[in-house]
């Protein structure tokens, strides 16, 4: 009896197809260390880790708007708003201002353009104002507004 002329019962079965395992939809993140959250509303905004630490020597200590800044290199929950040329003491800048996204608070802004070749190593750098963030740790501890020299960005 040829095998096509075999009873269909009597035919081998295919394994079946293997389903895909039901994943979730996102993981927690995993907590930020030292975070320094937003003064209003204490939504998270960046971390000590952030940071930048390779700044030159002769640019130090940043002063914002408000007071003391500092440079980080990331940030989180915070929203840009469009960007305008502003002149500051070391040149001419693009910024764009940054909020809080919870409670739209003032935060600081975004150095997206440096115009001076000697302030490039600023761009796409984040300098946000110590005073509207919650600080519960020392900041001397790690270089933070360790002087009050008058260096606008």
């Amino acid at each position: 009896m040829p095998a096509q002329d075999a009873p269909l019962n009597s035919r081998r079965r295919l394994p079946t197809v293997p389903q895909p395992r039901a994943r979730p939809l996102s993981r927690p993140l995993p907590p930020i260390p030292k975070p320094l959250s937003c003064k209003q509303c204490k939504t998270c905004i960046t971390s000590y880790n952030a940071v930048l630490a390779d700044i030159p020597p002769e640019s130090r200590s940043f002063r914002g708007f408000s007071g003391k800044a500092s440079l980080f290199t990331e940030t989180y929950n915070v929203t840009l708003l469009p960007a305008k040329v502003q002149l500051m003491q070391t040149g001419a800048h693009l910024l764009a201002e940054i909020t809080c996204t919870t409670c739209t608070a003032y935060l600081g802004y975004k150095i997206l353009r440096a115009f001076e070749k000697t302030e490039s190593w600023k761009e796409s750098r984040f300098l946000l104002e110590l005073a509207e963030l919650e600080n519960p740790y020392r900041p001397d501890a790690i270089g933070l507004d360790s002087s009050d020299s008058e260096d606008s960005s």
